[in-house]
């Protein structure tokens, strides 16, 4: 009778299994969406967004951010950028700027209108739906 219940409870388990979903990849880990200005590369190199790695940046000295997506702002002097990092913790530079010209949103804490409305001043037509790094 035992082993009867037992088996019962596994099969439970294993029909439940396949019934989860997924996550998005575009929703996994821990992600802001920040307004940055472009800042001065080092030794000629181009301007970069603010808070963003470069590639002199990757390795095992690299800030927590290991994944990004950029867009240019319409007057071109700023990008919208979505940094993607295991933790919170990862993203501490980008969430305690409080610097003029810097728009920080977690993600996962503001609604996806505030976000949309707040950064439309910086370029027309931007949507969240179009915009954004999946990570795997």
């Amino acid at each position: 009778m035992r082993y009867l219940c037992l088996a019962l409870v596994a099969l439970s388990f294993a029909v439940a299994l396949p019934a989860q979903r997924r996550v998005d990849p575009r929703n996994s880990y821990y992600r802001v969406i920040a307004v940055v200005p472009l800042v001065a590369g080092a030794n000629g190199e181009p301007a970069w967004p603010k808070h963003v790695p470069t590639a002199t940046s990757a390795g095992p000295s690299a800030p927590g951010v290991f994944a990004f997506a950029c867009e240019l702002s319409d007057d071109g002097h700023h990008a919208i950028v979505e940094l993607v990092g295991a933790n919170r913790a990862a993203l501490a530079d980008v969430l305690a700027d409080h610097d003029a010209g810097v728009l920080v949103f977690e993600k996962s804490a503001v609604a996806r209108q505030v976000i949309e409305s707040a950064i439309q001043p910086f370029r027309k037509d931007f949507s969240l739906s179009h915009f954004g790094v999946a990570v795997q």
